[in-house]
């Protein structure tokens, strides 16, 4: 099948690939609208300060084997971020049974010493308490057991005012494309099922040889 016999058959069904794709949007948006928890995020900063490091820690008087470090270092906190213990004893100064059903997330840019501790989850105010208390918590076990210097808060979290999910729009977009998709498979499968002539070009693709002539319909339908 050529391109232009394609845009021929979607042209033919155009009913079938418009609202195809629109259904599954609206499905898709609906869902992830009146089905799907909201979750709220909640981010912190903090500056790791190394023993052989020093300065103001921009990243023009930071050597690169220090920018080098800092990756390691983001790794450490991410990976002490979800030690069990650790999350144990975050929970309990919070006062609650466990962290479960929310993400932490640690990264850290190539540039900057600072590590950021990204929290989600369904309560927007407890996202920000564990983001602050986990920072804090795995700040004060770097220290002790990493050799680190100081943890120093950049910025604490605070509690978000909007949701930052589920991903509405990148669900519906997902779910639009999907929807396409299954328009064109269907159509592409209908035409190599159907078997019939319809035309002049599928006899002489059936038979392998040239029209030469048609007979009319007479009036009323019959031969």
């Amino acid at each position: 099948m050529t391109l232009l016999e394609l845009l021929g058959l979607l042209r033919k069904h155009l009913v079938l690939v418009i609202a195809l794709p629109l259904i599954a949007a609206l499905i898709a948006l609906g869902y992830s609208t009146f089905v799907l928890p909201r979750v709220y995020s909640a981010e912190t900063s903090v500056y790791a300060l190394n023993k052989t490091t020093g300065g103001s820690g921009d990243a023009e008087s930071v050597p690169y084997q220090e920018l080098q470090s800092s990756q390691l270092l983001a790794n450490d906190f991410a990976e002490l971020a979800k030690n069990t213990q650790v999350r144990r004893n975050v929970a309990d100064d919070l006062g609650i049974s466990s962290l479960s059903g929310y993400d932490v997330n640690v990264t850290s840019s190539t540039t900057t010493r600072v590590i950021k501790v990204r929290v989600t989850g369904p309560d927007p105010e407890l996202a920000a308490r564990i983001a602050n208390q986990l920072a804090a918590e795995v700040g004060e076990t770097a220290v002790r057991v990493m050799g680190i210097e100081a943890i120093s808060v950049v910025t604490e979290a605070e509690t978000p005012s909007s949701p930052s999910g589920p991903p509405r729009k990148l669900y519906t977009l997902a779910a639009l494309l999907a929807g396409l998709f299954l328009a064109v498979a269907i159509i592409v499968v209908r035409d190599m099922l159907d078997t019939g002539i319809h035309s002049d070009t599928d006899l002489e693709e059936i038979t392998g040889m040239a029209v030469l002539g048609r007979f009319p319909l007479a009036k009323g339908g019959k031969h």
